[in-house]
């Protein structure tokens, strides 16, 4: 189904361009001018061609320079091609490769859906109100204006936006003039560096801000709707420590005079790193004391990192084409934990990484229908496939791999060579390599070429005696009826002993060992990426060891974490990782708890047996006691930081299970709610899971009059899951109709769906509900990244291989390129989930009972 295109930057190539947009928010519309600037290359032709998508243009010039002069040359005919995104401007006259100027008119809609020029909505002072804002990445720049809409087409920008009343207008530079002209606001901006068109953007509405200035002169603000602009004072405040380590860590000074952050009522995904104007959903930018619980005050520093590190990465050095994506991004992810670490050491980010990063990567690719890291992309449209854990998460634990490998100081040091040589310009991927290579003198190509470009990664069994190490490699699979392939990887065995070979290169490899005091450990510190197997009677030495308090915590992760994954793929059993979790009974890390919940989360879902679920129920109440006991409800003085991310984990296993007292507590805090801010931001979560797992239509009503009158962005989300959990069928009805109302806002659409699929009681409701409204969420949401995952959200939450047909059956009549992974990923975690539980659910239940 993929169709490829001809990149327009090989027939023009934009040096400069002089762009101008009447905004007109009454009936939603926009005219423009644009003015291109640039070469012609390639052979003589009758026509340029540029980039659009539904504009209408109106008319079109072309002035040829040279050295004889300026010459107008007519164009006799301008045609747009729909399938392909384009307008052509034809002339009767031979275009000559050389200099050119292009003048194009055109208009455009603002629209409803989250990309190109879009309007947000929000209330202050009881009245109703609209900004308007942009997303241009991947390919919407051109629903615009007329460009050429690739990220190898760096140029500068000269905007002028026209603007209705008296507005704040932002855009990536400072405004060089503002005027009023026939009653409107003309508003004109200094020149933009040179950078690709996806990088653009503005906004213009009711805005205030707070300010701070780095140490190095750039002005830092942080805009947002009147009321929520004092909760961006944690953002601000990490904005310019980030800004100021980077200045330092990467040797180059941020260009720009100013770094503007503004929080969107209405935004698709978590930001966008546009130069100079980073935009954001407001989750991922404000922080209210009262009502931002202490994970998402995580999540806000590590965003506004991630995307501070794009203004070097990304803006300033930019990958060529789409397939090197993962550069970008993947490189964004690791480093914004390098940062967040430098600022907020006590929080020990890097422990986290693996449960938020590598975890995440490891479960996606151990589908047949993943991707290489770096993955041809032929057309556009293929982009939003990408935007995955492979591109971010996978790719951010290679480098953290590679980052071990070649030590801090050389690593910096190639990023420094890198950024410094390619600064206004494009990459590949080989570029950094060489970089990297000449700081170090080690074979990064070699190491990383295999490692980006091949699908998935390794599980390495080891078979562990007294005397030798026997260790084999093949590729992980979680569905037993995958295409197998035979692939090897240079892995990095990262053994907590000296042992005779470090990198495991063959299928197979046999060493003489000499145990110490400890038990031999493979990938410590969760440094690889690769799972690893034991021999059942290593495993018992390694239980007694996470017993005894032997091993560190994420070498007690990483082991839970692989014998639970091994067993859903049939590598070994259920029971067996089960039994290895029964060590854990003293365990006190939250990050190894966020493996233990996940693990049993994944047995109960996926056997989805109400008997199971029963007998299950004893065991986690034993199982949280100790931490139970420990924790409690309140925040202590003596709390550490995984204590208090640690809290609503036990709290939330203990519901599940049915503790009398958390259940009781819980539907007490509930009823004396008033406010949101009457329970703790940390443990919202479990109370309103509680009540509405166990309550009825009170519960719901009150729920549901909560989050239509907050206007906190979590606090929203985290009602949604809850009005999605009821089990009453007039609940879930009423609840999915809450969806397409003006209550939810499109960008939490997603989130009440797979929410509600993740309702063992609303799962074939919802299915009935997505199939019915699928013209409605096309229509909305239809360049979402979330709603080209509906076939995940759906196939993830069913384990019996009948209901497959159905579900093929949908999809398959509304195949298009961007959804096509998604869907064979969908059929495959249907077959996967179902063989899982007719393998192992019969000793799972005999296990527990």
């Amino acid at each position: 189904m993929t169709k490829s295109v001809t990149r327009l930057f090989q027939q023009f190539q934009p040096a400069r361009y002089g762009l101008a947009l009447d905004l007109n928010q009454d009936d939603m519309t926009f005219n423009g001018t644009v003015m291109v600037q640039g070469k012609k290359t390639g052979r003589p032709s009758q026509r340029l061609t540029f980039h659009q998508k539904d504009l209408n243009i109106t008319a079109a010039t072309i002035i040829k320079h040279d050295k004889k002069g300026d010459k107008v040359i007519e164009v006799t005919r301008i045609n747009k091609q729909k399938s392909f995104d384009e307008v052509r401007l034809h002339t009767d006259e031979m275009l000559y490769p050389g200099e050119y100027s292009v003048n194009i008119i055109f208009g455009g809609k603002i629209t409803r859906p989250m990309n190109g020029i879009y309007p947000c909505f929000f209330e202050h002072d009881g009245q109703q109100k609209q900004l308007i804002a942009t997303q241009f990445e991947s390919h919407h720049a051109r629903e615009a204006f007329p460009c050429i809409d690739e990220p190898e087409a760096k140029a500068s920008f000269d905007l002028t936006l026209i603007t209705q009343g008296k507005q704040i207008v932002l855009a990536n530079t400072p405004i060089m003039a503002q005027t009023t002209q026939n009653g409107k606001q003309v508003t004109t901006f200094e020149t933009t560096p040179r950078m690709s068109t996806y990088l653009l953007a503005f906004a213009c509405g009711e805005f205030t801000h707070l300010e701070a200035t780095t140490k190095h002169g750039v002005v830092v603000r942080t805009y947002a709707t009147p009321d929520n602009t004092k909760h961006t004072q944690f953002a601000l405040d990490v904005a310019v420590k980030c800004l100021e380590f980077y200045n330092e860590y990467f040797d180059i000074q941020y260009p720009l005079q100013k770094c503007d952050f503004i929080a969107l009522p209405d935004f698709a995904s978590g930001a966008m790193e546009n130069w100079g104007l980073i935009t954001f959903r407001e989750q991922a930018l404000i922080v209210d004391p009262k009502n931002t619980s202490l994970s998402l005050k995580q999540y806000v520093a590590n965003v506004v990192a991630h995307e501070l590190t794009h203004q070097w990465f990304g803006n300033l050095v930019t990958m060529q084409w789409w397939t090197d994506l993962w550069l970008n991004e993947s490189f964004a992810s690791w480093m914004s934990y390098l940062a967040v670490d430098e600022l907020f050491p006590d929080w020990k980010v890097w422990t986290q990484f693996i449960v938020d990063e590598q975890s995440l990567a490891l479960k996606l690719d151990a589908l047949e229908n993943t991707h290489p890291i770096q993955v041809v992309i032929n057309h556009p449209d293929e982009i939003r496939t990408i935007f995955d854990a492979i591109s971010y998460e996978k790719g951010a634990s290679v480098l953290n791999m590679l980052h071990n490998y070649l030590g801090k100081d050389d690593f910096r040091d190639g990023l420094r060579l890198y950024l410094k040589k390619h600064a206004y310009g494009n990459t590949k991927a080989t570029d950094l390599w060489a970089a990297w290579e000449q700081a170090s003198g080690k074979p990064v190509g070699d190491f990383m070429g295999q490692w980006i470009g091949k699908s998935g990664y390794p599980i390495v069994t080891a078979n562990i005696s007294d005397e030798t190490l026997t260790t084999a490699q093949e590729r992980f699979y979680l569905n037993p009826a995958a295409k197998k392939e035979q692939q090897t990887w240079p892995v990095p065995l990262l053994a907590n002993i000296l042992a005779p070979e470090e990198i495991l290169e063959k299928s197979s490899a046999v060493a003489a060992i000499t145990r110490g005091e400890q038990p031999i450990l493979l990938n410590k510190d969760r440094m690889g990426f690769f799972r690893v197997a034991y021999n059942p009677e290593h495993v018992e030495v390694l239980a007694a060891s996470v017993r005894s308090g032997a091993l560190s915590e994420l070498d007690r992760l990483g082991l839970l974490a692989d014998a639970f994954e091994a067993a859903k793929a049939g590598y070994s059993s259920s029971v067996d990782a089960l039994k290895l979790l029964e060590a854990y009974g003293n365990e006190d890390s939250s990050v190894v708890w966020d493996v233990m919940a996940a693990g049993l989360g994944s047995i109960r879902g996926v056997m989805d047996d109400e008997d199971l679920r029963t007998a299950m129920k004893p065991f986690v109440r034993t199982l949280v006691g100790k931490q139970l006991a420990r924790l409690g409800w309140e925040e202590s003085t003596s709390d550490t930081h995984f204590d208090l991310l640690l809290r609503p984990v036990i709290l939330g296993l203990a519901s599940f299970g049915e503790e009398p007292s958390v259940v009781a507590e819980a539907k007490k805090r509930f009823a004396s709610m008033k406010l949101p801010e009457d329970v703790h931001p940390d443990i919202r979560g479990v109370v309103y899971g509680t009540v509405s797992r166990l309550g009825g239509e009170a519960e719901f009503e009150k729920l549901l009059a909560m989050h239509n009158s907050s206007t906190n962005s979590e606090e929203r989300v985290t009602l949604s899951a809850s009005l999605t959990n009821f089990e009453q069928p007039d609940l879930i009805e009423k609840s999915l109709a809450q969806i397409k109302q003006e209550n939810v806002r499109l960008q939490d659409a997603a989130y009440w769906v797979a929410y509600s699929f993740a309702n063992r009681y609303a799962r074939d409701k919802t299915w009935d509900w997505m199939t019915a409204n699928w013209d409605w969420l096309e229509n909305n949401m239809g360049t979402d990244l979330s709603f080209f995952r509906m076939p995940n959200y759906a196939a993830r939450c069913y384990s019996d291989i009948a209901f497959l047909p159905t579900y093929s059956a949908f999809f398959e009549k509304n195949l298009s390129p961007a959804f096509e992974r998604p869907i064979k990923q969908g059929i495959e975690t249907i077959e996967w989930q179902a063989a899982w539980k007719q393998r192992d659910l019969a000793a799972i239940k005999k296990y527990f009972s």
